[in-house]
């Protein structure tokens, strides 16, 4: 009797332990964990006050602007405006003595006899030097005809003279003479008030 009760007892004990539930130790009890939500971004604001701009610096008393004006800018270096010049011209030739190129401006009547006596271009022609002066250009030697040189233009900017001397050369394809040729031009202009002078050297093909 007592052994059966024993064992009876031992089978219910047995029975008693299998019936739990064993949980790991990080179990929630079956509710599941609410999912995290990330933070919104910020919204920018659709109205933002406006940031003031920082005052301009006040010039100091006396000192210049930091920067031209506009109607300043482009002006540095620019030539004064010059008036033309009547041109008389003296003579004009394609063939001379003179075999190097020149850019002269004659004041004085000794000069001008040893300019004309390397011309040879004949009687020289008197000048007033009170009143007037010389301006001879030479072109040099050229191995052909089709070539010619020209006192183009004379402006006068205080007392300055520009003298535009315009060179011309043949043409592809034009016929010209294969003997040598030295253009010169010499013509004359007033000295009232002439200090110095300056020549603009240009060039252009000529026609046939």
């Amino acid at each position: 009797m007592t052994a059966r009760f024993i064992s009876f007892a031992a089978v219910a004990a047995l029975l008693g332990c299998g019936s739990g539930t064993i949980r790991p130790s990080d179990d929630t009890g079956g509710v599941e964990p609410a999912p995290s939500v990330a933070p919104s971004p910020p919204v920018a604001d659709p109205d933002p006050a406006p940031v003031p701009s920082p005052a301009p610096e006040a010039p100091e008393a006396g000192g210049a602007p930091s920067s031209a004006s506009p109607r300043d800018s482009g002006t540095a270096g620019q030539a004064e405006p010059g008036t033309a010049v009547e041109i008389r011209r003296i003579g004009r030739w394609v063939s001379s003595g003179i075999r190097g190129a020149r850019r002269l401006v004659i004041r004085d009547p000794a000069t001008w006899a040893h300019f004309w006596s390397e011309l040879g271009a004949g009687v020289r022609p008197d000048v007033d030097f009170q009143n007037d002066l010389v301006i001879a250009v030479a072109a040099g030697e050229r191995s052909s005809g089709g070539h010619d040189i020209e006192v183009r233009q004379v402006e006068r900017a205080g007392g300055q003279l520009r003298i535009e001397v315009l060179e011309t050369y043949p043409s592809t394809g034009c016929v010209t003479t294969s003997a040598m040729t030295q253009p010169v031009d010499v013509v004359m202009v007033s000295a009232a008030g002439v200090t110095g002078w300056s020549f603009i050297d240009r060039r252009a093909v000529g026609t046939c």
